[in-house]
């Protein structure tokens, strides 16, 4: 799955740990179980009388499918809602102003404003909800930026270093447990549908996805998209914590293929950190990766790189400047990378962790947790 939050996104091309507002949706339409009518009655901050609002319900294209005019301050919509989905709200003068929201039968009231985070929806029982999701997570997302900033922006100590990263992982699990709260309240409606078609396994995990799942109206499971989903799960669960790899081989910088097995049979304990030279949040984090490898490397730690990039000599560039010891491999297919989809890794950075046998023994591990993982196997550095 490629959708994001509302009012997130991780600051990768897909998911880090670090949420940044982000005004970008992609498109979610829901079959609803009546043909019925909608009105939007909506207000506007800092535009003109005569000014213009489109409604985009294609989120790639932002192609407009109506067109509204703004008159002291307000404007009016109305059509047939034979489906919930969810669109977009913008101003063709200043794309600053706009506000996800979902089309569905009843009254949406809609307040538009320039300023980040204050645009508003409601109205009907599914707009309410998504403003109480993006509420939470807006106040989640400014803690965090603002704990990211200090970090990045200062040089800190190590100690306060991961003390930040720790609050931010708290902050993070926070947002999850919010999300999740919020499906299972809605696991009979079109909102949970919508939750569980929409995020990512980095936010509802495979297990409470599997979960929900069951707990859905006979009718929601019939449908294309959750089918898939069930799909994709039962495909995920052969590459799960517990399971073995089977052994794969990607080119080296270098030109040469190189086989995982071959490479994890030399280590007592070795991470596979999928990453790229495009992703933010994993350079940020390659100085603890690199003084997590030099603390164990010695006592049989091992880290095999592979990058979801499609530029050889970004790769290269970003491998030297980084200063990466460990071995890359890559067959620079991007997010059709074959280990990536092996594993079926839907964001980065992201590591599995695996034994000498290649037993997969954690998946997702990042920071401070895959450092407290690793001195629990191979002991902690005095």
């Amino acid at each position: 799955m490629k959708a994001y939050p509302a009012s997130i996104l991780y600051n990768k091309v897909r998911v880090g740990i670090v949420p940044v507002v982000f005004a970008s949706m992609m498109l979610a339409s829901l079959t609803a179980c009546q043909s019925n009518t909608y009105k939007i009655n909506g207000s506007v901050e800092g535009l003109s009388d005569g000014d213009t609002l489109y409604i985009t319900r294609d989120m790639e294209t932002g192609h407009p499918s109506d067109t509204l005019i703004v008159s002291d301050g307000k404007f009016t919509a109305s059509g047939a809602a034979d489906s919930t989905m969810l669109c977009m709200i913008y101003s063709a003068r200043n794309n600053e102003i706009n506000a996800p929201f979902f089309v569905e039968p009843g009254n949406i009231t809609i307040h538009l404003s320039k300023k980040p985070g204050g645009s508003t929806v409601g109205g009907t029982k599914i707009n309410k909800q998504w403003q109480e999701l993006n509420d939470s997570v807006m106040a989640i997302g400014k803690d965090i930026n603002r704990i990211a900033e200090h970090i990045y922006s200062n040089n800190l100590p190590e100690a306060e270093q991961q003390q930040g990263m720790r609050q931010m992982e708290q902050l993070n699990e926070r947002f999850i447990s919010c999300v999740v709260r919020i499906a299972e309240r809605n696991v009979d409606n079109e909102f949970g549908y919508f939750l569980l078609t929409y995020y990512p396994d980095e936010i509802i995990a495979p297990a409470t996805r599997k979960r929900l799942i069951e707990q859905l109206p006979a009718e929601m499971r019939q449908r294309p998209a959750i089918q898939q989903i069930e799909k994709d799960l039962a495909a995920a669960a052969q590459t799960a914590e517990g399971t073995t790899l089977s052994d794969f081989s990607q080119p080296t910088p270098a030109g040469d293929e190189l086989s995982v097995m071959s490479e994890v049979g030399q280590h007592q304990l070795t991470i596979l950190d999928f990453w790229a030279s495009w992703c933010g949040p994993c350079r940020q984090e390659m100085p603890e990766m690199l003084k997590l490898y030099a603390d164990y490397k010695d006592r049989g730690l091992g880290i095999i790189g592979i990058s979801l990039d499609n530029e050889r000599d970004a790769w290269l560039t970003a491998i030297n400047k980084l200063g990466l010891p460990w071995p890359q491999m890559s067959d620079l297919k991007g997010w059709e990378n074959a280990a990536a989809q092996m594993f079926h890794i839907t964001s980065i950075p992201h590591t599995i962790v695996v034994d000498q046998r290649g037993r997969i023994l954690q998946r997702g591990l990042r920071s401070q947790q895959l450092r407290q993982f690793v001195e629990e196997q191979l002991g902690k550095k005095q």
